[in-house]
């Protein structure tokens, strides 16, 4: 039974297009999951530019409304790309302090 969605099989040009479509969908996602990202990342570093001797994962999640483990995945890569250094110690996740890279 074909309906207005299914593609009948000898029209493989159809198929191809759909293949598209759902494709480009996905890259769209994608890409909006990391724009999202970076706005987080934003939002992080002007808040630590705020704080010059840094300040912990708790308080930034409070002070922009984010939950740790999302504060604790822009850090982690801010680290990584050199913008902000962590302070040393074993603390838990909350209490783990950050500051921007001189």
């Amino acid at each position: 039974m074909l309906t207005s969605f299914s593609i009948p099989p000898d029209n493989r040009l159809a198929g191809w297009l759909s293949c598209c479509v759902c494709l480009t969908g996905l890259a769209l996602m994608f890409a909006d999951v990391f724009q999202l990202g970076l706005r987080r990342d934003r939002k992080v570093l002007a808040h630590l530019g705020k704080e010059p001797s840094g300040a912990r994962v708790q308080q930034i999640g409070t002070a922009l409304r984010l939950s740790d483990n999302a504060v604790a995945t822009s850090l982690d890569r801010l680290t990584a790309d050199g913008f902000l250094i962590r302070e040393a110690g074993d603390e838990p996740l909350p209490m783990r302090t950050y500051r921007l890279a001189d």
